[in-house]
């Protein structure tokens, strides 16, 4: 019933690219007046469902449903620390692309990092974590960038806000979110190059979901 149970199914390897229709069940709401919530929670096999919904008519616009953005996340040699020496920190560099068209804001999902609550995003990879370092380490905290993008006549223009997201409190604390966001007064294009450092303390084991 929980939608965030979802993350769980894909952290478990509960992914699956075949099914048999005739026996694979879709939980489905069923409109029921009677409950407080207005809906009874039933399920349909993907044979009824499809032959009820027939050949599907998609419409794609550029800007929703593409770009895609493709990003990875690798290990960086070495270590960093708080000024007091007492935390010390592994590097993961995340990188990736994006292509925006057609649109005048976006909120892209980057990714996923899961395995660790503290975790620290700076702007140097030899950054010390000290108190008056460029450290990005609060709920929903940005990094955010100027950036010039072409509007639909090709001028260049500056958008109001680009910034990476960083949003813990979606499913569990040690599931980190990274959103791309940009936002500008005219639909615009641009070639986005994802690229920034994030720090864990050293133990946990993280994964990356792209």
């Amino acid at each position: 019933m929980d939608i965030l149970n979802f993350i769980s199914w894909i952290k478990g390897r509960r992914v699956v690219t075949s099914v048999d229709p005739a026996k694979t069940l879709i939980p489905v709401g069923l409109k029921d007046n009677r409950r407080d919530d207005g809906y009874l929670a039933s399920a349909i096999t993907v044979t009824d469902l499809a032959n009820q919904l027939g050949e599907p008519s998609v419409t794609f616009v550029q800007g929703t449903f593409d770009p895609q953005v493709q990003a990875t996340m690798t290990p960086i040699p070495g270590t960093i620390t708080y000024a007091n020496g007492l935390v010390v920190f592994d590097r993961y560099r995340v990188q990736g692309t994006a292509y925006l068209s057609g649109a005048a804001s976006y909120a892209y999902l980057i990714g996923v990092v899961v395995g660790s609550t503290p975790l620290l995003r700076v702007r140097e990879d030899s950054t010390i974590l000290a108190t008056d370092t460029n450290v990005y380490d609060t709920v929903a905290s940005a990094m955010n960038f100027n950036v010039l993008v072409k509007d639909g006549t090709g001028a260049l223009i500056s958008t109001l806000s680009a910034f990476i997201a960083d949003d813990n409190t979606i499913s569990s604390p040690d599931e980190h979110w990274f959103t791309l966001v940009m936002t500008a007064g005219a639909p615009f294009s641009a070639d986005v190059s994802i690229d920034f450092t994030i720090a864990v303390p050293q133990g946990p084991v993280i994964e990356f979901f792209n």
